[in-house]
């Protein structure tokens, strides 16, 4: 690791664009604006606990790719990691922290094994909850739905509940006391057995989460038991969904940007325990969300403004520059960005027409596609980790500038740096998010989008939405390259064949420069049906193979080689060629095919015959009637191979 480096944390959290998440984000984002840090984060675009479990596995990866021994701290937020069940992720994760007893790791909402646990402080507000059901809306007759019995976040919770509604004399009896699962379905439930009687209708209910106070909201409705006339229903998270329900829900703020700031803090005393810690500025969570839900009136700006951000729209006044809603999934949408992305011809295209569409994302800093080194070979199936090597694509924010392939002259950087911005020079920090690309799986890279440290823009469902449409045009492209690999190139040895051979060659012969020379070498492979015959054609194969490698040692980086049909090899350049050259590409060829055929120890020789000519003028002879020369040479190179044999 660099000493002298900008210090980095690391936060790994999955469904970057769920409110809990930009919260925590933020927080974090704050003090290492504050400290000077760098923020890295690895998102899963979906909550690892989605049913779709090659996606998942895809997005999971991007946790396998932060390199541990180049970070300074890490945050783990528990609430987006728990899958649920087998925490495959989580616990891979965790498993790799051991190996790194130095490294401060901190845990959000949940103790974690070599960890150190930092506590969501939601006492305050969840008590302000309690008091406004009962003293603003006099409501006593309670039930309490919280999350799953033995959960820590789901018992501090319902403990501070029942605490705070017995200050105020009231008791809850235990029938009216429910845990859930902090998703939409016990909030069903819980609607579904007091709609039949099974539960006595209580005059509220107050929930752990707002996800279950949304299911419980629209099943009772469903179900005839109005809400807040019937029964008052208030939530904690403050969520997006709960401001646009159509019954929009009452709910508080989590001190989730506090807890984020405080992870830092416990960072910066472990990596800089004579630094300072600052003092907050940021006022703490709690902060209250009216809605019709419990009978106050909503605020209609605020409803505006997540319904603006969150929802379709077609037409935007994108003369405003400072407009949220140039970030939008209705701008996404309009854009046909998918269908200008599939309709990309070559991958240059398409890589030109994916960074022309990163406007879409603005504010950010810089963009960063990082893909594996073979990403186009539709035989590379990898579905965990990723390659040593990465290819690099850039461009800045600037909207005229061109993406640029590789940094610093280099277009491929070793993995284990995650990015080479990192370990550049900055006057101040930023925050990386770290995003992956695959499709049904399979790796194809990662991108890197690059943002001031005091941008308050997090990820979002457009930055999710883009990058599947990315990682389908990434495949396309991949698809199309096959596609034209095989209509140029030979499917057994990776040579050019006839088609391919006149494509390629107008093209050099187009590039030529002055005084630029033509060489041929024709190569026919020795002895195919004697293999064939004796030993069988899978070893037949082997020989052309072989044949074919060895003449690709051979070329220079202007010269193609070409497989022009069964046994017969091609080898053409364009380039600064004498007539001596004849003789010694000839030796040298030779040379390399009989150390091949020695070291793969055959009972049988692989053996070739060459023919070579150099045409000083490259414009005074045809291409074909210069393999036509080369092959008569090739013809009695063999022939007088064969009478020396014989003598």
């Amino acid at each position: 690791m660099n000493s002298n480096r900008r210090k980095r944390i690391g936060l790994f959290v999955s469904f970057p664009e769920i409110v809990h998440v930009r919260r925590v984000t933020d927080g974090i984002r704050r003090r290492c604006a504050e400290y000077g840090y760098d923020l890295c984060v690895f998102a899963s675009s979906v909550h690892v606990s989605s049913p779709m479990e090659d996606f998942v596995a895809g997005e999971t990866n991007i946790y396998e790719l932060a390199n541990l021994a180049e970070l300074d701290g890490a945050i783990l937020d528990f609430a987006t990691l728990n899958d649920g069940a087998d925490n495959r992720s989580l616990n891979r994760l965790l498993e790799r922290i051991r190996a790194y007893p130095d490294l401060p790791v901190c845990s959000l909402e949940a103790a974690m094994e070599g960890t150190t646990f930092i506590e969501n402080n939601n006492e305050e507000p969840l008590r302000e909850l309690c008091r406004h059901v009962i003293e603003v809306h006099g409501k006593k007759k309670l039930c309490l739905l919280t999350g799953h019995k033995g959960n820590t976040v789901a018992e501090k919770r319902l403990s501070i509940f029942l605490d705070e509604i017995e200050k105020h004399g009231i008791s809850v009896p235990p029938e009216h006391i429910f845990y859930g699962d902090f998703w939409y379905t016990s909030g069903d439930r819980l609607a579904e057995d007091i709609a039949d009687g099974r539960v006595e209708r209580p005059e509220a209910v107050l929930c752990a989460s707002d996800c279950m106070a949304l299911g419980l909201i629209d099943k009772l409705v469903k179900r005839g038991i109005k809400v807040p006339e019937d029964i008052i229903v208030i939530g904690f998270d403050g969520s997006d969904e709960g401001t646009i329900n159509f019954i929009p829900l009452s709910s508080y703020d989590p001190n989730d940007v506090d807890m984020g700031m405080r992870a830092v803090d416990h960072i910066r005393s472990v990596i800089e325990p004579d630094a300072p810690i600052l003092p907050k500025t940021v006022k703490a969570g709690g902060h209250f969300h009216p809605g019709a839900s419990c009978g106050c009136q909503s605020d209609p700006y605020y409803i505006l403004k997540q319904v603006r951000t969150l929802l379709h729209s077609s037409t935007y006044n994108y003369a405003d520059e400072n407009s949220d809603l140039r970030v939008s999934v209705g701008a996404l949408m309009e854009s046909y960005y998918l269908e200008r992305f599939t309709a990309s011809r070559t991958v240059e295209e398409c890589l030109r027409n994916i960074f022309g569409s990163a406007n879409i994302l603005i504010p950010y800093s810089a963009l960063y596609l990082c893909l594996s080194e073979n990403w186009l070979d539709m035989q590379d199936e990898r579905t965990e980790g990723y390659p040593e090597h990465m290819l690099l694509y850039s461009k800045p924010s600037t909207l005229e500038e061109e993406y640029i392939c590789g940094a610093e002259g280099r277009s491929t950087f070793d993995t284990a740096r995650m990015l080479p911005r990192l370990d550049e020079e900055r006057d101040r920090p930023s925050v990386f998010f770290f995003s992956p690309l695959h499709f049904n799986g399979k790796i194809l890279g990662y991108s890197v989008l690059e943002k001031e440290i005091t941008e308050s823009h997090t990820l979002n469902v457009v930055n999710r939405n883009w990058l599947r449409f990315i990682n389908n045009a990434l495949e396309m492209s991949r698809t199309k390259h096959r596609l034209e690999t095989l209509s140029v190139r030979d499917e057994m040895t990776g040579a050019y064949n006839r088609r391919g051979m006149y494509l390629r060659f107008k093209e050099m012969y187009e590039e030529a420069a002055p005084g630029d020379a033509l060489y041929v070498s024709v190569v026919d492979m020795d002895g195919l049906k004697y293999i064939n015959d004796t030993y069988g054609h899978n070893e037949g194969d082997l020989g052309i193979r072989t044949v074919c490698s060895a003449l690709q040692e051979t070329a220079r980086k202007n010269e193609i080689v070409v497989r022009s049909g069964g046994d017969e090899f091609f080898l053409i350049g364009i380039g600064k060629y004498e007539k001596g050259d004849e003789v010694k590409r000839s030796q040298e060829y030779t040379g390399i095919i009989e150390k091949r055929s020695a070291e793969l120890g055959k009972p049988y020789n692989i053996s070739a015959s060459i023919g070579c000519v150099v045409y000083e003028d490259l414009h005074a002879i045809s291409l074909d009637n210069a393999l036509s020369e080369a092959d008569e040479r090739m013809y009695h190179y063999k022939f007088r191979q064969r009478r020396h044999r014989r003598i």
